[in-house]
């Protein structure tokens, strides 16, 4: 059995115990003719009474696992709880892109067999005998209309920065029916090129005259309404009123033999299913996957030996990041940026935050690691000697603010704790929305009116997903004036940035990000801390699959219920 992922996976037994069959048969419900006279004559008030708290008291009194198999699971349904932008998990399955990510985070072939690359153009050899759903054969010139809807569109709602293939194309041909060539910008971002296509997915001629022509807004595999719109090992039947419920069907045209492994799939949002139910949909039996795990959960479902879990990485990071926009901020001195990261113990976060699920990183992903750059040590001392230099004492301490969502308090107060300690004062800006918290921390639309440069926060705590397996979709946020912006500009990162974006090999683009990132790390512009991991929770009946692992890359119809 192949491993589940490239980095670390692993697949655990945390639970249980048995069925509910042993104390139904020895339940001490009254078997005598005359109570069972007294129940008969009970009021239908008193009755469904009793009944009621009856259940409560069989729910309560079975042993950890024993109501794990509360009615039959469907044979060829796989029952997926989607927290990470479930329409996105919907969209992945239903619609495909010329270029995929697999289980080991490389660029794969999807609906483009191959492709070259030369310094002005790329080919890309298209799969033959692909159908979209609606019947419609996918080829060159269906490439070619993705492409005209995708621009019609940006230029009425631009695309996420990173994932903008207009940064790179100038314009599609098909050159034949099997062949598209797309020519490049000059001075394009061509080393993005793997991503932008990963990230281009092919929608049919029936889901364009569905949305009057527009490609889905952000470039993202985002599908809110059923039809046949894709070319994806699963057909879209039906998406309930308030997107909690999407019900998939599997494409019987599919292109790959064997696929999907699974008839039909059912997949519940946060609308559908809260975190607290997701957990108790698993152990009753309800549920076989949840992609929404969290290390504070994993001792509360070690009593359930038919729940298994899975932790991937890399999948999101937490890092805080230094606003050295804010005027007068002094953590526009690299000393005291410095001496920051040297006052945070990242080994006692690591077992105090993540349970040590987690795993250090020296920047945001470990890029630089053949260059030997490791994680900040703690060294208190030394922080001490620079908050000195750059004039700050026990007569004038270093004041910061730092902002946080509320799901990352534990972590925030963790973190305004060891800074504390090294003499620092500290607020804490608690943001309770995620709207509130994006108002302030990013700008989705990437552009030149980032707020950053008028908040009060000087660091702010930031989980990100990492959906690609590049790094250079989150290095924009140092580039120029765009992006989300929380650093003064700096030159020298820009054109580390760009020579990576005009690279035309990936060995090209790897090198030109690690030197990047080797750059922004000696400038201490964020404190970063960890990736965080990952942690799917899944029924045995599923947990010897192998999927990917980061959010709406869930390739679910990888996956086989076990007989």
């Amino acid at each position: 059995m192949r491993r589940f992922f490239a980095h670390r996976a692993y697949s655990r037994n945390i639970s249980g115990t048995g069925p509910c069959m042993p104390f139904l048969q020895t339940s001490p419900w009254p078997r005598s003719r005359t109570a069972f006279r007294m129940i008969f004559l009970m009021t239908f008030r008193t009755w469904r009474h009793v009944a009621h708290w009856l259940v409560v008291l069989v729910f309560f009194a079975l042993p950890a696992g024993a109501n794990e198999h509360v009615g039959e699971a469907p044979d060829d349904t796989l029952r997926v709880i989607a927290h990470i932008a479930a329409s996105w998990v919907v969209g992945n399955s239903v619609v495909e892109p010329l270029v995929g990510v697999d289980n080991e985070n490389r660029f794969v072939p999807r609906l483009a067999e191959r492709w070259e690359i030369t310094d002005m153009h790329m080919d890309l050899y298209l799969r033959q005998g692909v159908v979209f759903h609606d019947g419609t054969p996918f080829d060159s010139h269906a490439v070619r209309r993705n492409w005209e809807r995708y621009v019609e569109t940006a230029a009425l709602v631009a695309p996420y920065f990173t994932l903008d293939l207009r940064k790179a194309v100038q314009d599609v041909e098909p050159v034949n029916d099997f062949l598209v060539r797309m020519h490049f910008k000059p001075d394009g971002f061509v080393g993005q090129m793997l991503v932008y296509l990963r990230a281009f997915y092919m929608y049919s001629p029936s889901f364009f005259a569905h949305t009057a022509g527009r490609y889905p807004p952000g470039n993202q595999a985002n599908i809110l309404h059923a039809g046949p719109w894709g070319t994806g090992p699963y057909i879209l039947r039906n998406v309930s009123s308030n997107g909690a419920v999407s019900t998939l069907e599997r494409n019987p045209d599919y292109w790959r033999p064997g696929y999907p492994r699974t008839s039909h799939l059912l997949i519940y949002s946060p609308t559908a299913v809260d975190s607290q139910s997701a957990y108790q949909w698993l152990i009753d039996g309800r549920a076989d996957l949840f992609d929404a795990g969290t290390p504070s959960m994993l001792p509360l479902l070690r009593d359930h030996a038919h729940l298994h879990r899975v932790i991937a990485h890399p999948t999101s990071h937490l890092t805080t990041l230094f606003n050295t926009r804010k005027p007068g901020t002094p953590l526009r001195d690299i000393r005291v940026r410095q001496a920051l990261n040297f006052l945070v113990d990242r080994h006692t976060l690591l077992r105090y935050v993540s349970r040590d699920t987690a795993r250090m990183v020296a920047f945001i992903l470990p890029l630089d690691q053949a260059k030997g750059i490791q994680p900040y040590p703690f060294d208190p001392q030394a922080a001490q000697e620079l908050l000195r230099a750059a004039g700050f004492g026990s007569d004038n301490p270093l004041s910061l603010v730092i902002g946080y969502f509320m799901s990352e308090e534990r972590l925030a107060r963790a973190i305004a704790a060891m800074l504390q300690a090294g003499g620092v004062e500290v607020e804490l800006v608690r943001y309770d929305t995620r709207q509130e918290y994006y108002q302030r921390i990013k700008n989705y639309t990437h552009g030149p009116d980032n707020p950053i440069k008028a908040e009060r926060w000087d660091l702010s705590i930031v989980q990100s997903g990492l959906y690609t397996n590049t790094v250079a979709t989150h290095f924009e946020a140092f580039f120029s004036e765009g992006g989300n912006r929380w650093i003064e500009i700096d030159q020298q990162a820009d054109e580390l940035f760009l020579r990576a974006m005009r690279a035309r090999t990936p060995q090209e683009v790897h090198d030109a990000l690690a030197k990047m990132e080797i750059y922004l790390h000696e400038q201490h512009y964020s404190m970063p801390l960890f990736i965080w991991p990952s942690i799917f929770i899944m029924n045995q009946r599923i947990a010897r699959n192998a999927f990917s692992g980061s959010g709406y890359l869930l390739n679910l119809g990888e996956i086989a219920i076990a007989p």
